[in-house]
């Protein structure tokens, strides 16, 4: 019966490891409607696995129109499935509506709820059209967001809204006493963080365009579970506040107290890296600790995803500017292949090795590898590489609880941490963090 089981799960493995689709969202709330106003959402479906994804069915509630952009899903596509409710009454509603699709047992559930203020009874419940057009570049529209109290349901006025785009914070606003608050964007993916005080903290990835330009967060008093968070966060090993009194040393590495650093960032730009905003966590992650190296210390930067890819040679950390657009331009798509990157980024690391200094490969992922085999081979070359003085620590980013064990097992065997980023506030210490315990000096 065990080997019946074992079997059974190995199956389940691989076929999730060659068919995995992944979704921006599965909610979404359109807020108060009026009859003037839009009543459909684009929620986008990614095939983030090696094989062809068919949708099979969907169920349309009462009131609910549905239209595909497409049928097929192929490996490292992405389709639209746009999901229209038409109110013929006043008043409140939510539509589960579920999405069968070929490489998955169960369905994906995709949700829409909103306030209906006004209704036509005579219009249509057809869902509009895709329309191949090209859109025009530059574009930019009023993004409106709204805070509002969870339980109350009313307005948080003087709530931060933290707007970051591309790992940098691109603007910080404050709402009104309606709760709301404006800003002018371009057409692109951008990561919101909302916060009040006496409140917890709301994140979420939006793609902002002419149609999906609004936003609802609704705050509640902060859950055991983030006060807990929030006290690990503020635990730091040692904080060393200094002005650099030489030309070489940053407030947060000065030379006196912390070897020369030779890291390796070892970056999972698969598709499942889009989602949940994990891309620009890790660049905003990743900035910061630009920001604190030395021109003593050497950085490099290794991608992988259907293919790895170095994208930035091994140098010293001279041209900070340079670096961040390199980070900042940093883009998703392809399945796992987290084995090869990881044999390329040790390769860079031994070959630009400091002796005396902190040498460390630093991989970044949200916990989807295909490690063939299994993880003895990746373990293999862990323990092959510490022996040659090269440490490795795994950064998991909103990552699900099932890889964690794998990657503090990589992490361990390597000398190195198991480090988890889950919201804006851990992204902006825990890499500098992790490089002061490896390289300061004994």
């Amino acid at each position: 019966m065990k080997r019946l089981i074992t079997i059974l799960f190995t199956m389940f493995l691989l076929n999730n490891l060659n068919a995995q689709v992944v979704f921006n969202t599965s909610y979404h709330n359109l807020g108060e409607i009026n009859k003037e106003d839009k009543k459909y959402f684009d929620f986008t479906l990614t095939n983030a696995g090696k094989q062809t994804a068919h949708l099979l069915r969907i169920e349309e509630p009462y009131g609910i129109d549905v239209k595909f952009s497409k049928k097929e899903i192929l490996p490292d596509s992405t389709i639209i499935v746009r999901i229209k409710y038409t109110p013929k009454k006043k008043g409140k509603f939510k539509k589960d509506v579920p999405v069968w699709i070929s490489v998955n047992n169960e369905p994906i559930t995709l949700t829409i709820e909103g306030d209906a203020k006004t209704f036509d009874i005579n219009e249509s419940l057809k869902c509009p059209d895709f329309k191949t057009t090209t859109k025009p570049k530059n574009l930019k529209t009023d993004m409106q967001i709204k805070v509002i109290d969870v339980n109350t349901k009313k307005p948080i006025k003087n709530a931060t809204v933290q707007v970051i785009w591309d790992g940098l914070n691109y603007k910080q606003l404050k709402t009104d006493k309606k709760g709301m608050v404006t800003q002018n964007l371009k057409w692109d993916i951008y990561y919101f963080v909302v916060d009040a005080e006496g409140y917890g903290t709301k994140e979420q990835d939006f793609y902002v365009n002419q149609k999906n330009n609004y936003l609802e967060f609704q705050l509640g008093e902060p859950t055991e579970e983030e006060i807990i968070a929030a006290k690990e966060d503020t635990v730091v090993e040692e904080i060393v506040v200094i002005e650099p009194e030489d030309t070489v040393s940053t407030q947060e590495l000065p030379v006196n107290l912390f070897a020369p650093n030779n890291v390796v960032f070892c970056i999972d730009v698969s598709v499942s890296m889009k989602q949940k905003g994990r891309l620009d966590l890790l660049k905003a992650s990743m900035i910061e600790l630009l920001n604190g190296l030395r021109p003593i210390d050497k950085l490099a930067i290794v991608t992988y995803a259907s293919s790895t890819e170095v994208v930035l040679e091994s140098q010293h950390v001279k041209d900070k500017a340079s670096i961040t657009q390199l980070i900042k331009d940093l883009t998703a798509g392809g399945y796992t292949a987290g084995g090869k990157g990881i044999k390329r980024a040790y390769q860079v690391a031994r070959e630009n090795k400091i002796e005396g200094g902190n040498n460390q490969v630093i991989i970044a992922t949200d916990g989807a590898f295909n490690l063939n085999k299994g993880d003895k081979s990746i373990l293999k070359n862990v323990e092959a590489n510490l022996k040659k003085g090269v440490t490795i620590s795994v950064v998991g980013v909103k990552n699900e609880k099932w890889t964690v064990k794998s990657m503090s097992s990589i992490a361990k065997t390597g000398n190195g941490h198991y480090i988890h980023i889950k919201s804006y506030e851990q992204a902006k210490s825990v890499l500098m963090d992790e490089i002061k315990k490896n390289s300061r000096k004994k």
